[in-house]
């Protein structure tokens, strides 16, 4: 077999593949949504401290760490709602009673 002709019957036999796959992704990455209202809303960190219940410490130090996106115009600092939310969700730790989340408690 040339190396066109296998070159040929390998982009045939992949792109349906990789066309898929990429579909996929997309839709899933478009469908994923954050349980919180307005996720796109801007928030001081006192704002957030206060309405997910938490310190402004630690969002402060979640921002200069690098482990929160932040946006600062000027001498304020806004943070978006929905990152505030997946954030605080990366840094959850799972209790014994959340069996769900791992397989080797059940």
């Amino acid at each position: 077999m040339k190396k066109e002709d296998f070159e040929k019957a390998f982009e045939d036999l992949m792109s349906p593949i990789v066309e898929k796959v990429v579909e996929r992704a997309l839709s899933e990455k478009n469908n994923q949504s954050t349980p919180v209202d307005n996720p796109e809303q801007f928030l001081t960190i006192g704002q957030a401290a206060k309405e997910f219940g938490c310190t402004k410490h630690l969002l402060q130090s979640a921002i200069n760490n690098l482990e929160l996106d932040y946006y600062k115009p000027e001498n304020r600092t806004y943070i978006k709602r929905k990152d505030v939310y997946n954030y605080l969700e990366s840094i959850r730790i799972r209790s014994k009673e959340n069996k769900e989340d791992y397989d080797f408690l059940k």
